[in-house]
């Protein structure tokens, strides 16, 4: 539990800094003084105060921040101060500017690190060829092959296997045209789906298209797991795994079925290191209390380089795909007509990080772009008290030419205290019913 205690607070004071940040920096640009820059709430763990008399603080709940600027609120006490560094006294505009940057620098952060994936290390590309069907499935009763290669989906071109995984989870289809290649030749087929529920990696149901084709992954060792079996045994990362006992392996998943089924049984792993073959033994284990085996390894993920241009290409396209989804999955929750484990809090963000972290930091840092995206997303609603909200009352003050009336203002603030707090509410009692009591 400490370890998914630390991979919390990481992600989330990173995001929350960026976020507060982003009002700091313009609030100061503006000419605003700013009192206090807090990272968490309640008791104070520490702080400094700077040479212009801003105290920047860690408090010891991790589930937010709040960048305070002086007269940042409406009073009858100081409305006739005339103090230009007020944060009241600015024009509507400046003060918009200063609410909206908080979720601009979240999706600046998400731009940034998307970029610097994309270009250091290249996008996921698993090739859209045909490891495996599974056993009865529609892919194995309409004839799909090994080795058959996805060209098409509906019409749509399929590059790589992102892109056939795309469209088969996105809509629920009756019917699915597929063109594959074999031996040169392309071959036309219609395939009805099953319509099945299956769990997503945050814990949630969702009911997807189910033909049962599964891509070949090349049997190369990503990461071997500190204290598992494969690491006790001395398998090491980029290991290409050849044969397991006399079977030849061409496929991860081929692995991963042996292991599974070879719970405490010793197997011998001819392995491919620096162009020398060795034999080592590895007994799997039962590691997450499901009675099937494990040695402690994830299989490299294969990425593709991509230039500068197309890597700021990407990454604008994914936080515009991630936006999309978002709103989409929030008006399909709220209406019923998706799983409400989706929504999460601490306990959610805490599991996704540990589980993620420990898989690879490439994959780390995309997490991080993507709540990021969400946290920046989320206050831009227009609700009373998150920046979204604040940003349509300064707008609205442009637009009328006058303050907003200072008891309507109190009104739509506890409107928006309410509104918040049984948001948070929500999230936690969700997250301990999905992920604490499954």
């Amino acid at each position: 539990y400490l370890e998914y205690i630390f991979w919390f607070i990481l992600v989330f004071t990173i995001i929350v800094f960026i976020h507060e940040y982003g009002h700091y920096f313009v609030a100061k640009l503006n000419g605003v003084d700013v009192e206090k820059f807090s990272i968490g709430f309640g008791p104070v763990l520490f702080k400094k105060i700077d040479k212009n008399n801003t105290i920047w603080q860690i408090c010891a709940l991790p589930l937010g921040g709040y960048v305070k600027f002086s007269g940042e609120m409406y009073s009858n006490n100081n409305k006739n101060d005339k103090n230009i560094k007020l944060f009241m006294n600015k024009k509507p505009l400046q003060k918009a500017s200063i609410v909206i940057a908080g979720p601009i620098a979240n999706f600046l952060l998400s731009l940034a690190l998307f970029i610097f994936i994309f270009f250091f290390f290249g996008k996921n590309h698993i090739k859209p060829i045909v490891g495996s069907t599974d056993e009865g499935s529609p892919a194995a009763i309409h004839g799909i092959l090994v080795n058959d290669k996805i060209v098409s989906i509906n019409k749509l071109k399929i590059d790589n296997y992102q892109d056939y995984h795309a469209i088969i989870e996105d809509t629920l289809l009756n019917e699915v045209s597929l063109e594959v290649l074999r031996n040169n030749n392309i071959i036309k087929m219609k395939i009805i789906p099953k319509h099945i529920n299956t769990k997503t990696f945050i814990g949630s149901e969702k009911k997807i298209n189910y033909l049962g084709i599964n891509p070949l992954i090349s049997p190369v060792v990503g990461k071997v797991i500190k204290n598992s079996p494969a690491n006790i045994a001395g398998l090491l990362d980029a290991d290409r795994i050849v044969k397991i006992n006399e079977k030849n392996i061409s496929d991860a998943r081929q692995i991963i079925e042996i292991v599974r089924d070879s719970k405490n049984t010793i197997l011998k792993f001819t392995i491919k290191r620096n162009n020398m073959l060795k034999v080592i033994s590895i007994t799997p284990l039962d590691l997450s209390g499901n009675n099937l085996g494990q040695i402690g390894i994830t299989f490299k993920k294969m990425r593709m380089k991509l230039s500068l241009f197309d890597s700021i290409n990407l990454s604008i396209k994914s936080i515009s795909e991630v936006t999309t989804k978002t709103l989409v999955a929030f008006s399909e929750i709220l209406f019923g007509k998706r799983d409400h484990c989706e929504v999460g809090g601490p306990i959610l963000i805490a599991k996704v990080s540990n589980d993620v972290a420990n898989t690879d930091m490439i994959s780390f840092i995309a997490l991080i772009a993507l709540i990021s995206v969400n946290l920046g997303l989320i206050n831009l609603f227009p609700l009373p008290l998150l920046d979204g909200g604040h940003f349509f009352t300064y707008i609205s003050e442009f637009i009328i030419g006058k303050n907003i009336n200072y008891n309507f203002f109190k009104v739509i603030q506890v409107i928006g205290v309410i509104l918040i707090f049984s948001f948070m509410a929500f999230s936690i009692i969700n997250d301990f019913y999905c992920r604490i009591l499954n």
